[in-house]
């Protein structure tokens, strides 16, 4: 079913209360700064414990308000209603799962996988080496959750091996050097095979929604380019002074680059704005279609804007190859054909000024 209703107290422009959604298809129409994209993120709040817009808690409360929550009844695949509630009570932050806390975000995981479409993924294709690199952990924690797990482990090693040639301590860098050998190699060897995997369906879908005359491909570039403990570790060897002197790692999946290839050019550099654009969003369209066949799931999509920026023959096209979805929730301005690609289960609110009235017919 999908997320079949949501309860929001001091978040952002929304005016509090309680709104009902408990329909496979959803849209919101309304003037840019009325609320739409909010809403999306109280969802994606619920789905994550996280917004897909900040990484500052504090910014998701209205100006002037100690308090925010969100609450939220989903339909689990399978195994009835959750109710899930984020709190941010000043300073502290609460997230519970059916009245019990929830101490790790991967326990939401298990709940409604959600993917979240919005101007921002252009960064995905155009944006730092950091950028591409998340999305492309996204990819793998949704299918992979003990992936998240392999990569915090990383992210430990890394910044405990960070501290330690800051400090100029040589004896534990030799320690956190095989640390980080160990979680480096299976987090590229991750990477590694799904972006394997992953063209398969990017290139599908990047063909059927394009109409261009080539295929674009991602290609990953792994920071260590020879996979095996005992040529890194010689790498780490060559590389100690040079860390040593800026203390920091240099080399390691985090430095890892993800480029995409389209014929024999990079993309990046040839490609329109339009066309980039684009590409954002078949990204996130083949992050929703890989996933839906790496699990048999379906996910919640959150669409915010982005049939805006495609002429009507690619913006059939893109509805057309959407995996199946739970749920899809969709963010429109009010003189966009909206009614085009409504159907008799699609429920319609209008948005002004943070508050929501159903649209009747």
């Amino acid at each position: 079913m999908g997320i079949v209703s949501v309860k929001t107290v001091g978040f952002r422009n929304l005016v509090d209360g309680e709104l009902t959604i408990d329909a496979p298809q959803v849209f919101l129409v309304g003037e840019n700064g009325q609320g739409k994209t909010n809403l999306l993120e109280t969802l994606y709040l619920l789905c994550y414990g996280g917004s897909f817009r900040t990484r500052k808690d504090e910014q998701l409360k209205r100006i002037g308000s100690d308090v925010m929550s969100v609450a939220g009844e989903i339909e689990t695949q399978g195994a009835g209603r959750t109710r899930v509630v984020v709190r941010l009570d000043r300073e502290r932050k609460s997230i519970e799962r059916d009245g019990k806390p929830v101490r790790d975000r991967k326990q939401l995981l298990e709940v409604m996988p959600c993917i979240v479409f919005c101007h921002g993924d252009i960064e995905f294709v155009t944006g730092a080496p950091e950028m591409q690199r998340t999305f492309f952990d996204q990819t793998l924690s949704l299918y992979q959750p003990n992936y998240i797990e392999l990569l915090r482990r990383y992210r430990r090693v890394l910044k405990a091996r960070n501290t330690a040639l800051k400090q100029q301590q040589r004896s534990l860098v030799d320690v956190y050097d095989e640390q980080l050998i160990e979680a480096g190699l299976e987090l590229q060897a991750r990477r590694s095979a799904l972006v394997g995997e992953f063209n398969e369906t990017f290139t599908r879908v990047f063909r059927g929604v394009s109409g261009l005359p080539e295929e674009l491909m991602v290609e990953y570039h792994p920071s260590w380019p020879e996979p095996q403990a005992e040529t890194v570790r010689r790498l780490l060897a060559r590389r100690r002074e040079r860390d040593l002197a800026f203390g920091t790692s240099t080399s390691g999946p985090h430095r890892d680059r993800f480029r995409y290839r389209y014929a024999d050019n990079d993309f990046t550099e040839i490609a329109s704005t339009g066309q980039v654009r684009l590409v954002s969003l078949i990204l996130r369209t083949a992050q929703a279609v890989f996933f839906a066949e790496k699990t048999g799931l379906k996910p919640v999509l959150l669409l915010d804007d982005v049939l805006l920026e495609l002429d009507p023959d690619r913006r059939e096209r893109f509805l057309e190859r959407l995996p199946g979805y739970e749920q899809a929730i969709f963010t429109f301005l009010p003189d966009e054909p909206f009614s085009r690609y409504a159907n008799s289960d699609t429920l319609i609110y209008e948005v002004h000024d943070g508050a929501f009235s159903r649209r009747s017919g």
